[in-house]
């Protein structure tokens, strides 16, 4: 019997894509005027990094974090090519 959309299984529901594009948005999103709205950003970083770790053995997670940070050089797939 197929398995239904988005029902428990054992593979990931994240790719290595998905988590590209997260840290590609995530400095757009980053503020460093306001200490409280850089709490609350790292906040977010963290919990996207502990959803994506239960996701991924592998999730490399200090290495989503930098690439979330402004400035990071982060390369990207931006037009769906393969590695």
């Amino acid at each position: 019997m197929p398995r239904a959309f988005n029902s428990l299984s054992s593979r990931n529901k994240f790719a290595k894509r998905h988590y590209e594009a997260i840290a590609l948005a995530m400095p757009h999103a980053s503020t460093h005027g306001d200490p409280a709205e850089r709490n609350q950003w790292e906040s977010v970083r963290n919990e996207l990094a502990d959803l994506f770790a239960r996701d991924n053995g592998e999730f490399k997670r200090d290495r989503f974090m930098y690439a979330c940070e402004p400035g990071a050089n982060v390369r990207a797939r931006t037009n769906g090519g393969s590695r």
